[in-house]
């Protein structure tokens, strides 16, 4: 016996030498770039704390703290794990020299560096004990929450690809939390709740009863449209043809009426179109929406579902038949009205339109739109020869997402106990990204047994029992391993990298790879990731990671200012939505977030250097958006690279619409939106909210805003009170060079003489697009004031300027910021101060390749932070 428990003590000491060995060579590493830190000897506290009585006590002590900083209770000598934050804030300061204001008293550049190797060391030294004490301990009081339910993005992707078939389920959940500049795939953030898991149950038993279908075999029903080739009518386009706008159309335009339908299962629309080219047009973008007919002006509320887009090239002599597929699960249903009035009606049967779109834009559709007759023939058109709808689909029955969970074996009938067992394996199994346990099995096997002699058949007991399999914790929450035999830990980082690339499940690739326990190999693990990067499911993760690093969603909230940009939105000219924008019709702002997506997805894909996102030599545009921009000879609604000239004033992630709108008002740019932008997104700074008690911009400068000629002349204004000047000092110097992009996204190098940046419409000579143009032209003639001097940095004038000083002077902070964000949410947490030595190594070492952005991914991949987070 007490050999025993010499051998358990020697084992245990051993683990713990090795654990710690594991993480001294990890700090070594970690910190290979900070190396100069060690050269020289290190501070004492008295020092340090004489360096903080002299620079910033007087402004962050007992009596004055601002931003909420104080160094009154800190005690150098005796630094404990609640001080880090504040230690890697001063560190963040001293680095980028905001600290102390310039207009105080300097200390040396020596000491300052000092300072910093010191605070550097602190902070190792805090990581370090706190590592050690984990080790012992097993428990780490400062450490983030690790479980993490999937978000709504993550649920619907994982529902698709664990089916076979997709359904549209975010809408049926209640929305995730959004914070700007922030992640929202943390522990944190996503919560669970009762209402939430009644939701998921809700959704888990439409699922399962669209994948488990019924034996017998459905009647297929079809419907069929057809139009004529006819001579048109006065103001009316011939029958089959469809124009751009919403009048003066052809029969085919109103698309064609299904009733008496199936309510479930897969369908099919098959329809022959051709295009009637105009000029030099090449293309035109046919759309299909299903739901209730966007014509309708009697309701407030239209429901469609886009079913698809077809680029039509070929001439009506020969028509070209084309097949869309889709889920009547997914369409939005609704009724025919009923017999009566009021209170006495019946309800009406339920139908679905299918609505043709011609998209075509060349950027010039101006604010009449639907009411000029005169374009009807001179805009390219759709001629429409036919179209069927045909559901359900029946070529296979039972369909293929239907026999992989009830799949044929002879154990149905020889033991049907062991055939649910085997059905339960293998769909849990799947559902929980690993290998289901034998326990686990036999409790849903339980539950089937229970249910199965008041449902009655197998295939309804079956669709109850993994409707509960689907709000289990170990489907709803992300795969964490923490088991002593640590059994599943390769399958817990196969669903890291899966979901952190494709923002859905792992497939059976990386599944296998995960069971050969190799997945962890650099070169493996390498290889895994560029196949994942390489599939069109990484698309989801560089939206989503795009929209939450760079706060672009609230471009779509920003109210553009009809009388100054009468040409940037579509409105409905007449009707109970007169000037609203035209519905069910792809905007401008929804090109603008594609390209700014795009453009991030071209990055990676040609594993470009991060200073690409501040400029680039290429944008990603189609034709409306090349119109906006000023970028002449690009056609079609397709987002492509566009090689960009100096005149074009483009470039990078600065000048994309997505992020010059959003941080407007609409009306005019917004100088401190866009420099918080800016300094938060770009070079990862934590700026602070204004505080409470901080007037509106307007309003500090009282009286002298009427007579500020640009937002530059009002906000010298603003800083003249000592409560503003503190913050926007550091601010504004950023955000003035933005100032010749208007607040619909446009380079605007003159404004008008009195001030406004776009001057309103004038109906005299706003008969076209270029007429307007030139109006503008002639208004617009005194030069926007866009130099500014940074902070402890040059004058800059306009954004060129900004964007040099940027790539010369910020890349290590702009490729670190990256760095951070990338593995934020990769591993699905908000990053401490104890991630810092780990984003410093992978930071020097992306240098030695130019900061490649596709070869940051795998690194960050790779790291121990990722691995074993």
């Amino acid at each position: 016996m007490q050999l025993a428990q010499r051998d358990n003590m020697m084992r245990h000491t051993m683990n713990t030498i090795f654990r710690l060995a594991i993480l001294l060579t990890t700090l070594c590493g970690a910190t290979c770039a900070l190396a100069d830190d060690r050269t020289g000897d290190l501070l004492e506290p008295e020092s340090v704390t004489l360096f903080l009585k002299d620079n910033c006590v007087r402004c962050h002590g007992a009596t004055k703290n601002k931003r909420d900083i104080s160094f009154q209770a800190l005690k150098v000598g005796d630094l404990a794990d609640a001080d880090a934050q504040l230690l890697t804030r001063m560190l963040s300061v001293l680095e980028r020299g905001e600290m102390p204001p310039e207009d105080e008293p300097q200390p040396k550049p020596a000491e300052k560096q000092a300072v910093a190797r010191f605070i550097r060391a602190a902070l190792r030294d805090l990581d370090l004990r706190a590592q050690n004490r984990l080790a012992q301990t097993k428990d780490d009081p400062n450490a983030a929450p690790a479980t993490r339910r999937l978000t709504n993005v993550e649920y619907q992707n994982t529902m698709r690809d664990l089916l076979g078939f997709e359904l549209k389920l975010a809408d049926r959940l209640p929305k995730d939390p959004t914070k700007p500049y922030r992640f929202n795939n943390t522990a944190a953030m996503l919560q669970m709740s009762p209402e939430l898991l009644e939701s998921y149950l809700a959704c888990a038993r439409q699922v399962m009863a669209s994948a488990i279908v019924s034996p017998d075999k459905p009647i297929t029903k079809k419907t069929r449209s057809d139009w004529k080739a006819d001579s048109a009518q006065p103001d009316r386009l011939p029958t089959r043809e469809i124009s751009i706008w919403s009048s003066g159309r052809g029969s085919a335009a109103m698309g064609m009426t299904i009733k008496d339908f199936p309510k479930t299962g897969e369908f099919r629309v098959r329809f022959a179109a051709s295009a009637i080219l105009t000029d030099d047009v090449q293309e035109v973008p046919l759309r299909l929406l299903m739901g209730q007919p966007i014509n309708s002006t009697n309701s407030s509320t239209l429901l469609v579902e886009p079913l698809g887009t077809v680029r039509l090239h070929n001439s009506p002599d020969a028509p070209q038949i084309y097949e869309f597929r889709g889920r009547i699960e997914n369409c939005p249903l609704h009724k025919k009205p009923g017999k009566g009035k009021g209170k006495e009606s019946t309800g009406g049967e339920d139908f679905l339109t299918i609505t043709p779109q011609n998209l075509y834009d060349d950027g010039t559709l101006n604010d009449n739109y639907g009411s000029q007759q005169s374009r009807l023939t001179s805009m390219p058109r759709v001629a429409l020869d036919w179209m069927e709808f045909e559901a359900p689909l029946t070529d296979v029955w039972p369909p293929e997402h239907h026999t992989q969970i009830l799949f044929d074996s002879p154990l149905k009938t020889s033991d049907p106990v062991a055939y649910v067992r085997v059905v339960l394996q293998r769909f849990m199994s799947r559902a929980y990204r690993r290998p289901a346990t034998a326990a686990e099995v036999d409790r849903f096997a339980k539950i089937y047994a229970s249910l199965l002699p008041e449902l009655q058949t197998v295939e309804a007991t079956m669709r109850e029992t993994l409707s509960l399999v689907l709000i289990s914790p170990q489907f709803l929450y992300h795969t964490i391993d923490r088991g002593p035999k640590a059994e599943f830990r390769q399958y817990e980082l196969a669903s890291r990298l899966s979901y952190f690339l494709w923002e859905s499940m792992p497939d059976e690739t990386l599944l296998a790879v995960a069971a050969q326990g190799k997945l962890d190999a650099p070169q493996v693990l390498r290889q895994q990731v560029e196949r994942l990067l390489a599939d069109q499911r990484c698309q989801d993760f560089i939206r989503n990671f795009s929209m939450q690093w760079l706060s672009l969603a609230k471009m779509r909230t920003v109210p553009i200012n009809h009388d100054l940009f009468p040409r940037f939105l579509y409105y409905v000219p007449v009707g109970e939505r007169a000037g609203t924008e035209v519905p069910y019709r792809p905007t401008i702002r929804d090109y603008m977030l594609d390209e700014t997506t795009a453009f991030v997805a071209e990055l990676i894909k040609t594993n470009a250097s991060v200073t690409s996102l501040v400029d680039s030599d290429f944008a990603c545009l189609n034709q409306p958006l090349a119109a906006h921009y000023g970028v002449p000879d690009v056609q079609g609604d397709e987002i492509r690279v566009v090689p960009l000239k100096p005149e074009y004033h483009l470039g990078g992630l600065l000048t994309q619409g997505s992020v010059l709108i959003g941080n407007g008002t609409g009306t005019a740019p917004h100088p401190i939106y866009r420099a918080v932008w800016l300094r938060e997104a770009i070079l990862g700074e934590d700026v602070p909210a204004p505080p409470a008690d901080v007037p509106a911009l307007s309003d500090s400068a009282g009286a002298a805003a009427e007579k500020a000629l640009t937002i530059k002349d009002l906000l010298i204004k603003h800083r003249q009170k000592e409560s503003c000047n503190d913050c926007h000092s550091r601010l504004d110097p950023w955000g003035i060079p933005f100032e010749q992009y208007n607040a619909i996204g446009k380079f605007q190098p003159l404004v008008p003489k009195d001030g406004a940046h776009v001057a309103p419409m004038s109906a005299k000579v706003h008969t076209d697009f270029a007429g307007y143009q030139h109006y503008l032209t002639t208004i617009n003639t005194v030069p926007v004031s866009a130099d500014s001097r940074l902070p402890r940095g040059p004058n800059v004038r306009g954004l060129d300027d900004l964007k040099a000083y940027l790539l010369e002077h910020r890349k290590t902070d702009i490729a670190k910021n990256v760095a951070r964000r990338f593995l934020s949410y990769g591993v699905g947490r908000d990053l401490s101060w104890r991630d810092q030595p780990l984003l410093e190594a992978l930071v020097a070492k992306s240098s030695a390749d130019g900061y490649r952005l596709r070869d940051l991914i795998v690194l960050v991949c790779q790291s121990p932070a990722f691995l074993k987070p």
